[in-house]
């Protein structure tokens, strides 16, 4: 919904925050994750930093899902970078072209997407609703997507209390209290004004493979050694 108010801070601006706190994140997976102890402490802080993104992106595919025009082009569009990304976030995050025990976030993404459609065919905190988000986090669990169930729990808060922020930011809480770095995600997105902002809307879904292909080639180039080379 288009608040009108042009004060704080717009969908594009939350994107950006995400993508660079999960860039952020996904160096201190790639580069950080062994060494010196100074080196995983810098490790440590960048993992922090990335439990921004998730909770962001979550907000923010749920503001799609409000928004868009087309959802079947919606939920192809990520489908198919989902797949796109799959060998490079195998490359970057597993250092093999394949492994099947861990998709990538896009494809929890595709889920959610499917969950809340299939919300809006029934009526809130029905036993049908309750059955769909079983079904969701079942098909997260089984498919071994990133965040598993626990990312379609917190998409679907953000969508059945879209519109009662109270509410939304305690659930969202209660879901991320394991993780407190991503509590300041909720405060970031008590500053969204409603707007979508200018920029590319592509942006985000070439970022996502385009930049772990980066992260792993630039690993292959200078540190050949770690990868067995």
């Amino acid at each position: 919904m288009n608040t009108g108010n042009h004060r704080g801070w717009d969908g594009n601006t939350l994107k950006w925050i995400a993508l660079l706190s999960m860039l952020i994140d996904h160096i201190g997976v790639i580069y950080l994750s062994y060494g010196s102890h100074a080196l995983l402490s810098v490790y440590s802080l960048s993992r922090y930093i990335g439990r921004l993104s998730f909770p962001l992106f979550c907000f923010l595919l749920v503001e799609g899902f409000y928004h868009t025009g087309n959802l079947r082009k919606y939920v192809q569009r990520m489908l198919g970078f989902a797949f796109l990304a799959e060998i490079p976030y195998d490359l970057a995050i597993y250092g093999k072209i394949v492994k099947l025990d861990g998709q990538n976030v896009l494809f929890t993404f595709v889920i959610g997407l499917l969950v809340m459609w299939m919300l809006t065919k029934v009526e809130l905190w029905s036993i049908p609703m309750y059955g769909i988000v079983l079904f969701g986090c079942a098909a997260a669990y089984l498919l071994r997507v990133d965040y598993s169930w626990y990312g379609i729990l917190l998409i679907v808060v953000f969508y059945v209390f879209h519109d009662q922020k109270t509410k939304r930011n305690l659930a969202a809480a209660v879901l991320l209290f394991w993780q407190p770095a991503s509590l300041v995600a909720l405060l970031c997105i008590q500053w969204y004004n409603g707007e979508r902002g200018r920029g590319n809307r592509t942006v985000f879904y070439w970022f996502y493979p385009v930049h772990l292909l980066i992260l792993y080639v630039l690993q292959y180039i200078l540190m050949p050694a770690r990868m067995g080379f």
